[in-house]
């Protein structure tokens, strides 16, 4: 079914619209967003990449957005998302958690 009455997960949700925006690489902690990473891989090529924590996580999605020119992106979750902060945050407005 398509138009607004289709249905779908935010999983399948997400995953589409990372893939649609260009995305090729997710940096993130590997215990975070299992089933939403699950169905990302199902329905993209996108590519995980698990680092230690999420301040390294923002810093590599900067890097590769820099040196790639594509969507650098990085995931937390609750309270992971607050150590996302000291990488966003001095990058100024390039970032956004």
């Amino acid at each position: 079914m398509l138009g607004h009455n289709r249905k779908m997960s935010g999983a399948d949700c997400l995953a589409d619209m990372l893939k649609g925006y260009g995305v090729t690489h997710v940096f993130h902690v590997p215990a975070v967003l299992r089933k939403t990473f699950a169905v990302m891989e199902s329905r993209t090529d996108i590519k995980r990449l698990h680092v230690h924590g999420e301040k390294a996580a923002a810093y590599m999605a900067d890097g590769y957005a820099r040196a790639s020119g594509k969507p650098g992106i990085c995931m937390a979750q609750v309270i992971g998302a607050l150590n996302l902060a000291p990488g966003c945050a001095t990058h100024g407005s390039r970032i956004r958690p």
